[in-house]
């Protein structure tokens, strides 16, 4: 099915966020992708990381998720995916 796609590519992709400092855990269960913040980030600074990178990711609490919609395509989910990893991989976002 197409869910059980798009959870295996979450969890292929973002599998290496685990080792990003500041990461406390990822997560897949379905079609949503969780990477877990060990603490609260600066939410305007995050949310600027992302806009400025070419994506809308809104962080939640200290959770960065994803939940696409069931029609997209790998392609566009490996530009969120990579966003997510590349963003979090940043300093910037932490000094805020």
């Amino acid at each position: 099915s197409q869910c059980h796609h798009i959870a295996e590519q979450l969890a292929a992709e973002l599998s290496d966020c685990a080792n990003l400092p500041g990461v406390r855990d990822v997560r897949v269960k379905g079609a949503l992708g969780v990477v877990e913040l060990a603490e609260q980030p600066p939410y305007a600074e995050l949310k600027r990381r992302f806009v400025d990178a070419g994506v809308w990711i809104r962080p939640f609490g200290n959770v960065v998720y994803l939940m696409p919609a069931l029609t997209i395509e790998p392609d566009e989910l490996s530009v969120l995916t990579g966003a997510i990893a590349t963003v979090l991989g940043e300093d910037a976002w932490r000094s805020g």
